[in-house]
């Protein structure tokens, strides 16, 4: 089941889409762009992120098919039923996701936890991925054996403590809240929380899936994550911020792992393509068009 809301044929404009996919039985949402053309070009948001990731970036490419989606938990999608979020599993979703759209080629744009996502479904279906932009990621967070069953361990403790819910007493007590977690500007912030917050008595709280903040579960190794980025064989450009979040050691060797790929370094944080949009977008649009 597809649903549109909006004006269709407005000259850089996103419209609300929903999905109900047939195998998960979730309902997934986003923004689709009504005047986009060529291969179909999906957009994943960061952890705690949404759709809204990619709203500045889009008035900047207006000749390209966006489609960015709220990751499950995220945003207006609905929740995972299982009790652990987990890259693997957002990859199946992306590509049900892709194949329910009978999307046969189609381009993968990640930021953060949404690079790390489309790092996996680029080494999973090689040939159904036109071209791979990366946003200051490259595949997840890796984790030896034994904190693998730490981390499970952890996960499981604070899932059955229950949530915790913070209301917060105005809009911007939220936003700042969300600057303070992450390097992000007020502006940045701002746009980010229009979409995850909700109304409650007292206030405000958060939309997104409270077990999206218990500790992460981490279920592959670096030799693993190696595996998938040596599958991919899309064309690759990796978009890293000034003030990137790539610090680890393994980073490097996972870079070179990738065939065919060009690395570009662009002002901005963690979110430059946010704080960055139109020198980001012409990176992303002189790649994908070439």
């Amino acid at each position: 089941m597809i649903g549109v809301l909006g004006t269709p044929g407005a000259a850089n404009m996103l419209v609300d889409v929903t999905f109900t996919l047939p195998r998960s039985g979730l309902t997934v949402r986003g923004r689709r762009s009504t005047a986009g053309e060529g291969t179909p070009c999906l957009c994943l948001h960061g952890w705690l992120d949404n759709c809204a990731s990619f709203e500045a970036l889009s008035q900047h490419l207006p000749g390209l098919d966006l489609l960015a989606i709220d990751l499950p938990g995220h945003g207006l999608s609905e929740p995972v039923p299982s009790g652990v979020h987990d890259e693997l599993g957002y990859a199946a979703l992306v590509v049900e996701l892709a194949h329910a759209l009978g999307f046969h080629r189609y381009n993968l744009v990640g930021h953060s936890l949404g690079g790390a996502v489309a790092s996996l479904v680029a080494g999973v279906h090689p040939e159904k991925v036109a071209r791979l932009v990366l946003l200051d990621a490259i595949g997840p967070v890796p984790a030896a054996a034994e904190e693998t069953r730490a981390s499970v361990a952890r996960h499981l403790r604070s899932l059955l403590e229950g949530p915790r819910e913070i209301v917060y007493s105005s809009r911007q007590q939220a936003v700042k809240a969300r600057v303070q977690l992450a390097d992000l500007l007020w502006d940045t912030a701002e746009r980010l929380v229009e979409r995850d917050l909700r109304e409650v008595p007292g206030g405000y709280t958060w939309r997104s899936d409270w077990r999206l903040k218990l500790p992460a579960v981490r279920s592959l190794g670096e030799e693993q994550i190696l595996a998938f980025l040596r599958a991919i064989a899309a064309p690759t450009l990796l978009i890293m911020a000034e003030r990137t979040a790539l610090k680890e050691p393994f980073y490097p060797r996972r870079i070179e792992s990738v065939r065919d790929i060009r690395v570009q370094t662009l002002a901005g944080g963690h979110h430059l393509h946010m704080e960055n949009a139109e020198q980001v977008a012409d990176a992303i649009s002189a790649f994908l068009l070439s």
